[in-house]
């Protein structure tokens, strides 16, 4: 009854019960409510490829166009390009003050005008004196001296057409145009100051236009020809190129070769460093997995491979070569497995899952 004391024999089996509920409680498996279901999950598959060991060499992204281009006539800048535009080829980059240029083509005018009025005179005179020397022998000495004269003026107007016509070609390279479309990314002289025949004036590279230059040991380039697929890797990413060229003159100090690969597409960055896989060895087969189906653990490589009753079970792995987006690994796998490629960071052993 309410009020009245507790005896023993009661409390001895208030605690008997306790314990029974706290025992009941810890038999339910922890993952049972979890089991019931299925994680959603992205798969890949176990393959069996013929690869061979790669020496990974640091390359970098270059232009295949990158000039620093320069006046053609010596002047005062009077406007230069900025910065970061985009220009086509043939469009102007910078332009020079062509004042005195125009200044001497007007010189260059008149000269041509009066070597050809007096030209013109000349042969006049002689057509008349032709005529009379018909009749009087005596002309025919001032003949050939007014031919002589007309022909010597005939070369001096020549040369006067041919200097009108320099003056005006340097007035067009007084605007310095973009051989090819690019990029600029450098002003080397400002409007103002005044530019040498020769001297650089802007930095242009043609960011459309990208190889990767690298650097490799002479031995390890032996097998390597024209057309050849090689590995390329950037960060996380991984892509597949060809060899463009490979440059046949080693550096004697350091013993390499340049290696020159196509690259086309990508958000790929014009002094990016990436790494050049080169095939070493002889061809072996191994077992590929994608990339993201690994999941790196402290001490730990593993993986997760789904059994026929779509259940998942952990793999112990041993990576070695990447190959693009997959990796060769070593472990309890067979060639056309099921993998875990997305999701596998939240599983655990035995967890059903589903394939989206």
């Amino acid at each position: 009854m309410k009020g009245m004391p507790e005896t023993p024999e009661a409390g001895v089996m208030k605690a008997w019960w306790r314990f029974l509920l706290v025992m009941c409680v810890l038999a339910v498996p922890a993952g049972a409510a979890v089991a019931a279901d299925p994680a959603v999950v992205e798969a890949g598959t176990v393959r069996s490829e013929v690869v061979g060991s790669a020496l990974w060499v640091p390359g970098t992204v270059v232009s295949r166009e990158d000039a620093r281009v320069a006046a053609e006539v010596p002047g005062m800048l009077a406007e230069v390009t900025e910065v970061g535009t985009r220009v086509e080829k043939g469009e102007t980059l910078a332009r020079l003050n062509d004042r005195e240029l125009r200044l001497q083509l007007a010189l260059d005018t008149a000269e041509m005008e009066r070597r050809k009025a007096r030209l013109e005179y000349l042969g006049r005179q002689v057509d008349r004196i032709a005529q009379l020397a018909r009749t009087n022998t005596s002309a025919e000495a001032e003949l050939d001296q007014l031919r002589a004269e007309r022909d010597m003026l005939a070369q001096e107007l020549a040369a006067a057409v041919t200097a009108r016509e320099r003056t005006l070609y340097d007035i067009e390279r007084t605007r310095i145009v973009a051989p090819f479309p690019g990029v600029v990314v450098e002003r080397l002289a400002n409007p103002g100051e005044y530019t040498a025949r020769g001297m650089a004036v802007v930095r242009l590279v043609n960011t459309d236009s990208l190889e990767i230059r690298a650097q490799a040991p002479i031995d390890s380039l032996r097998g390597v020809r024209p057309g050849d697929a090689l590995h390329v890797k950037s960060g996380a990413d991984a892509v597949e190129t060809h060899v463009r060229s490979v440059v046949p003159v080693g550096d004697q100090i350091s013993r390499m070769l340049e290696l020159r690969l196509a690259l086309q597409g990508g958000n790929w960055v014009v002094g990016e460093p990436v790494r050049v896989a080169i095939s070493q060895g002889r061809p072996v087969a191994a077992l590929t997995v994608p990339r993201d189906a690994l999941v790196l653990r402290e001490g730990a490589t593993y993986l997760y491979r789904i059994t026929q009753e779509n259940i998942a079970e952990r793999v112990d792995v041993v990576t070695g070569e990447g190959i693009g987006d997959r990796v060769v690994v070593r472990g309890d796998l067979r060639d056309g497995e099921r993998v875990i490629t997305r999701g596998a960071e939240r599983l655990h052993p035995g967890r059903p899952v589903r394939i989206l």
